[in-house]
């Protein structure tokens, strides 16, 4: 087996791995959480998986890079690096709401070429190779929706405050004024719901790169595409990117 394919065996077994952990602990709630500096929620059980994720990936690939939101980076020299969010959506885990998952990407020499969202509590997997195509549940292939227009489309954001923090107030009212449907689904529920053809649209304006780039790789493969905004990102079905864009690209 090559480097590349192992990398790939692992990828999987380590999300299937670390998932499992972090679902142990949400369903007998034993952790405890508190606030980093940003604001945000921390748990023992992030900590924990993100310590379970890199002992795993750096143990078999020594040489490799390491990113994940606990703990910082590892520079390697192999030229491929993993990205780790063992809990995307902590908040929901913290307070028993199962829409959460793990989050693992790989990139090579910066590129991303392989992700897998894990969200355990809802029994969901999905994880695209480049060039391969899409594996949602064990089976190949996903169908995005083909809505085109912006008064028909569902689109996915996320808590107002990340707008003010981001001082993208504008883009907020933008994405009211296109007269689309908008849901607070966000987090990885809101890209699986985009990759499995069940909303439209995603529109974040503040993404960390393990937020997004084990997604990357998904959405490519599922057919979707990927713009910058603002710092984060608008993902959508491809008939309707670019009558998004352009609608919120005049906001920012």
């Amino acid at each position: 087996m090559n480097s590349k394919l192992m990398r790939l065996k692992t990828l999987n077994d380590t999300c299937c791995n670390v998932s499992s952990f972090v679902l142990s602990h949400f369903l007998d709630q034993n952790f405890s959480s508190s606030t980093k500096k940003d604001g945000s929620t921390v748990t023992t059980v992030d900590i924990e998986a993100e310590i379970l994720a890199k002992n795993t990936l750096l143990t078999v690939f020594s040489e490799d890079s390491f990113l994940g939101e606990e703990g910082g980076e590892v520079v390697g020299t192999s030229g491929y690096r993993w990205v780790v969010d063992p809990i995307d959506g902590t908040a929901s885990f913290a307070r028993g709401v199962p829409l959460f998952g793990t989050l693992i990407g790989l990139e090579y020499h910066g590129e991303p070429i392989a992700g897998i969202a894990s969200l355990p509590a809802l029994n969901e997997t999905i994880s695209a190779v480049i060039g391969e195509g899409v594996v949602y549940n064990s089976n190949n292939g996903v169908e995005m929706s083909t809505v085109s227009t912006l008064k028909d489309a569902l689109i996915c954001t996320t808590s107002y405050d990340y707008f003010k923090e981001t001082n993208s107030e504008t883009l907020y009212s933008g994405l009211l004024e296109t007269g689309s449907s908008l849901r607070g689904w966000s987090d990885c529920f809101a890209y699986l719901l985009l990759c499995t053809g069940k909303i439209d649209a995603v529109v974040e304006p503040l993404l960390y790169p393990w937020d997004i780039i084990p997604w990357l790789p998904i959405l490519k493969e599922a057919g979707g595409k990927y713009s910058t905004i603002v710092q984060g990102g608008i993902a959508s079905n491809a008939p309707l990117h670019d009558h998004l864009c352009h609608a919120l690209s005049c906001t920012t």
